[in-house]
């Protein structure tokens, strides 16, 4: 199904410069699908051959066109899903469509059914990965608990610890349940006192058309009990990781890195064989501009995203992490472009606050086409959050109306096209060149302008007022926990900020350099509860996180004097380290003077 590319443009001609357009001029259509026609002719499962046959093609590409490049081998783990049963007390297999899931138990559990309920799908990744099942109250202990979702982390940790003997999650689609992982811990591998955050729990998915059989027999039988069989090959595995250097023209170790994971749930088509072909574009058009570039660009290809919950470019920020640190501007993560039908960059564009002037001014002056602002979810490869790096995602998607034609239900990527996302059907019918020629030429663009900057291509003020917006909507939280001078301190250390920050970027060396303090800062504090060179777990992290639990205290007196106290001591964190890069920065305006 090809898009009408009339649909692709709101402009008659890119609003770029002279330079820009020789770069959207070399960026070649066929070339790129050659790519996506050999990358989705592979099931590239991480630790396999086809996985390794797909990294052997980036190389063969890279190598043909001159762009260097390194093969690594890191050892991931990682955990496949291979087969799960769910079977009746007679021992009868009932449902066709089961599957298990990355992390899930390998083992056999029996139980009664207790059926569930949870929350609505609400609109973003964030609310499939924190959906609530409401079994405070509920005696889960040995029984196979059944609900409605497709990847609710943290419920199944807190089931696995409750004693529930299974889970079975009931998905939308009603042919086939989606691929899926459930520890929340980022990377895969947890460290060596944390390998009890994976949930020791058996977990199956089935389809919405199996649920609903389930259903009927739930109401023939209110004591009906289910054995749930998975087989799961969990350990270490060698893969690939391929990383290509666009070295700029100027004497600078600052680099941008773009990135996308070449594995996949079965052929994964649109997640992420196009994006896979996009950055090999990205990477020979950018190579041929290289002169023109005042920081360098890596570029990525991650193995790990699916079964190892983004082990690969967890292992690069292990491997590199100072690097990263002292040198990394901002990365941009390539997934799921090129959806056939995807007009749109409205639903499942993502970046951090300052990254709007490139993202938005990329899309809107390559397309003609509006955007706006989405908070990142605690998903994708959004591995270098603790180190404080700031990250884009420029995903076009079909349009919501078009989704409710087709009543498509959320998925957390392929555009929304829920017929693709982790499943089986995810094939090369449903990405369209067009489109995905489209995309590229906005990565390219966007990450172009992030390399070619002078100066900091990245505008903390708009960071700062965020944030100062968020304090404002938990001011009422505070008093009520009796924060509010604690509260105030972290305010007038925010105005300081930001009376120091407008200036430094009035003057003429905003560079990355002298910004990079506050960059790290403000990245961290926004995205992050753990150190720097850790990685926070794979649930959902709301607006200055370590502040945030005063807009929904516990209910007991204790318990909020409890929170208040933590509250307490990360405003004085907070304070601490504002005023401390607030000194960095107005000796950096002192030498302007």
């Amino acid at each position: 199904m090809s898009s009408d590319e009339r649909l692709l443009y709101d402009c008659q001609s890119p609003s770029v410069s002279p330079l820009e357009r020789s770069i959207l001029e070399s960026i070649d259509r066929n070339r790129i699908w050659e790519s996506v026609e050999t990358l989705s002719s592979l099931t590239r499962v991480s630790g396999t051959a086809e996985e390794r046959k797909a990294a052997a093609h980036i190389e063969t590409v890279l190598e043909k066109h001159g762009v260097d490049h390194t093969r690594y081998e890191p050892e991931l783990y990682l955990s496949t899903p291979v087969t799960a049963t769910v079977s009746s007390a007679d021992g009868s297999v009932l449902f066709s469509s089961a599957k298990t899931v990355a992390f899930s138990s390998d083992d056999t559990a029996s139980g009664e059914v207790l059926r569930l309920h949870a929350d609505d799908e609400g609109d973003s990744v964030e609310s499939l990965l924190n959906h609530s099942l409401h079994i405070d109250d509920v005696d889960v202990a040995g029984k196979v608990v059944v609900a409605e979702s497709l990847i609710p982390i943290a419920e199944i940790r807190r089931l696995a610890a409750r004693g529930a003997a299974a889970f079975i999650a009931i998905h939308p689609h009603n042919d086939e349940p989606h691929e899926g992982i459930i520890s929340p811990v980022w990377g895969g591998a947890p460290t060596h006192d944390e390998r009890d955050k994976i949930p020791e729990i058996v977990v199956a998915n089935i389809s919405a058309s199996d649920g609903e059989r389930l259903d009927t027999l739930l109401d023939d039988d209110e004591s009906f009990s289910l054995t749930v069989s998975t087989s799961v090959e969990t350990g270490w595995n060698q893969c690939p990781l391929i990383e290509a250097t666009i070295q700029g023209g100027q004497d600078n170790d600052e680099f941008v890195i773009l990135h996308g994971h070449y594995d996949s749930w079965h052929v994964g088509a649109t997640d992420n064989a196009t994006g896979d072909a996009s950055l090999l574009e990205s990477a020979i058009v950018l190579t041929e501009h290289a002169e023109q570039l005042s920081r360098s660009v890596r570029i990525c290809w991650w193995p790990g995203h699916s079964t190892g919950r983004y082990a690969g470019s967890t292992w690069y920020v292990d491997k590199f992490g100072h690097e990263i640190n002292r040198n990394c501007v901002a990365h941009v993560n390539v997934d799921s472009p090129g959806v056939a039908d995807a007009v749109e960059f409205l639903s499942r564009v993502k970046w951090m606050t300052a990254a709007e002037p490139v993202a938005v001014g990329a899309i809107a002056d390559v397309t003609g086409k509006q955007t706006r602002t989405r908070r990142p979810s605690r998903a994708g490869d959004y591995s270098f959050n603790n180190i404080g790096v700031a990250g884009i995602s420029l995903q076009s998607s079909i349009e919501q109306s078009v989704r409710d034609e087709r009543d498509y239900h959320l998925v957390g990527g392929s555009g929304g096209h829920a017929d693709a996302w982790h499943l089986s059907t995810d094939t090369i019918d449903k990405a369209d060149p067009a489109v995905l020629e489209r995309d590229t030429k906005v990565y390219t663009i966007a990450t172009y302008r992030l390399a070619a900057s002078t100066h900091c291509p990245l505008d903390y003020r708009l960071t700062i007022k965020e944030h100062r917006q968020t304090l404002d909507s938990l001011a009422s939280g505070a008093e009520n926990l009796g924060l509010t001078s604690d509260f105030d301190r972290v305010a007038e250390a925010y105005r300081v900020l930001a009376h120091t920050v407008d200036r430094l970027y009035e003057c003429d060396d905003h560079s990355f350099e002298n910004l990079r303090p506050l960059a790290r800062l403000l990245t961290r504090i926004n995205y992050a509860t753990d150190g720097p060179f850790e990685q926070d777990p794979a649930v959902g992290r709301p607006p200055l996180p370590t502040l945030a639990p005063v807009s929904n205290p516990p209910h007991t007196d204790d318990d909020k004097r409890f929170l208040a106290q933590g509250v307490r001591r990360s405003c004085n964190k907070i304070v601490y380290e504002i005023r401390s890069v607030c000194s960095q920065l107005e000796r950096i305006y002192a030498t302007h003077e």
